[in-house]
């Protein structure tokens, strides 16, 4: 049993090392990303997604300071929602370096606003 933490941890760096990074828009604050090779979708109309949040300057959560964050949201594709069911911040670009901070709560749902960011990640994981 010793072996099972192991073997998480290895399958956590090996997708990671697979996720393919596509960048999908950049602003005065962070430059955005998906990971489109890692979508699912399924057949009662949700797909998850994760996003990258590259930083441009830093920002902290309690007084560690984070250059990238990962968020894994849930959409319903029909009625155009969506929620963050995961999250972490990392200390370097491209979640890379120390991790700062994980969370697995799932928030709640949200509508998504026309031509918002949120908007073009929903198109993305729900293929529109």
């Amino acid at each position: 049993m010793r072996r099972l933490p192991y073997i998480l941890i290895l399958a956590l760096f090996c997708s990671e090392a697979l996720a393919e990074w596509q960048s999908i828009g950049e602003s005065n604050a962070e430059t955005a990303y998906v990971d489109a090779t890692g979508i699912k979708r399924y057949p009662n109309g949700l797909a998850t997604m994760w996003a990258l949040f590259d930083l441009k300057q830093p920002r902290a959560i309690g007084d560690m300071d984070y250059l990238s964050m990962k968020i894994e949201r849930e959409y319903a594709c029909r009625s155009k929602r969506s929620r963050i069911i995961a999250k972490a911040a990392y200390a370097g670009h491209m979640a890379q370096g120390e991790t700062i901070y994980t969370s697995n709560v799932k928030e709640r749902w949200g509508i998504i606003a026309k031509d918002s960011a949120e908007e073009a990640l929903w198109e993305i994981a729900c293929k529109k």
